[in-house]
């Protein structure tokens, strides 16, 4: 056994009811007392509060829930889950994204990978995502598409729709979407979509479809204060919001929209775009590849292009980095 899992194995033996004693743990776990305290140290250092006493033992400062395939798998529909392969869930990765593409490139589609932590979690134009262990949803979909890359540009509003959807099945109200991906309720990030294709321009290609959705972020500790934007998490909205039925639909709406994707394209989603569009007829200011475009947000293109009305007349933007103009 590896010592992620070995570090999880300790995680879900302790709880926050009961303290569990050196000795209990060691005997559980098959190590010596000595090994528990260094994992406990661990534990710590990686923001999971672990209380001990003298006589007591070790036991959890607050109740945390850990991945679980079955109960994922429970909680999506059986139309859903007929379109999904395989589900992975993984202590400890660099990426859940780089782990789709470490497969067989036929092995790729339709394979979920979801980790209790990253190590080398990203965003768009390679910012770092803070990624604490057993806290949030760290998902990538692998997915293969029969069109080439240009008909994929859509893609990242695809994902923000679907996370969307599962939110409001969890009973998340009021979020929005920032063009092209964001998952923002009022104004403060509550997630992102990060998808990275390889394939030919022709066609096929095989991409991850990547979601990070902050839902018990550990306030105050070491990493999160580093993060360089307002930000928010699902249990503040929803609380005693279950992970592992978060993770469930999110998967299931992401499987129901990519199969409608490929067979009647982004056109269809439009209008629930539009029902989410956090920039709309806002002022924006917008940095891209081709230079600053300032203006009025006027919705999405059925490719997925940022429409704005500037004073030179309407433009259409696929990439860049959008700002409110005050």
């Amino acid at each position: 056994m590896n010592k992620e899992y070995a570090l999880l194995r300790l995680l879900g033996f302790l709880s926050a009811e009961r303290p569990r004693s050196g000795e209990e743990i060691a005997r559980e776990l098959g190590c010596s007392r000595s090994a528990v305290w260094k994992q406990v140290e661990h534990l710590r250092s990686l923001g999971i509060g672990v209380n001990s006493m003298t006589g007591k033992g070790y036991w959890l400062s607050e109740t945390l829930e850990l991945l679980q395939a079955d109960r994922i798998r429970a909680g999506i529909p059986e139309r859903e889950a007929a379109y999904l392969n395989h589900l992975v869930i993984c202590p400890e990765l660099d990426s859940t994204n780089a782990e789709v593409f470490r497969r067989p490139l036929g092995e790729q589609h339709a394979v979920a990978f979801m980790a209790e932590r990253q190590t080398a979690g990203r965003g768009r134009r390679g910012r770092e995502w803070f990624s604490p262990l057993a806290r949030n949803i760290y998902l990538s979909l692998g997915w293969r598409f029969e069109t080439g890359i240009g008909e994929l540009s859509a893609l990242p509003l695809l994902l923000a729709l679907a996370a969307s959807r599962a939110l409001a099945e969890c009973g998340m109200r009021c979020h929005a979407i920032k063009w092209p991906n964001d998952l923002l309720i009022d104004g403060r990030k509550l997630g992102g979509c990060l998808v990275e294709i390889q394939g030919d321009a022709s066609g096929p290609c095989n991409a991850a479809l990547g979601i990070g959705l902050n839902v018990h972020m550990p306030a105050g500790t070491q990493g999160s204060a580093a993060i360089d934007q307002p930000w928010t998490e699902v249990a503040h909205f929803v609380p005693g919001i279950s992970r592992n039925e978060l993770a469930g639909k999110l998967i299931a709406s992401l499987l129901t929209h990519l199969v409608r994707f490929e067979r009647q394209g982004f056109e269809v989603f439009m209008d629930d775009w539009s029902a989410r569009d956090a920039l709309a007829g806002k002022t924006v200011d917008v940095v891209s590849p081709a230079g600053r475009v300032q203006g009025r947000a006027n919705g999405v293109s059925k490719r997925g292009g940022l429409l704005v009305e500037t004073s030179d007349g309407p433009r259409e933007l696929h990439a860049g980095d959008v700002s409110l103009s005050v």
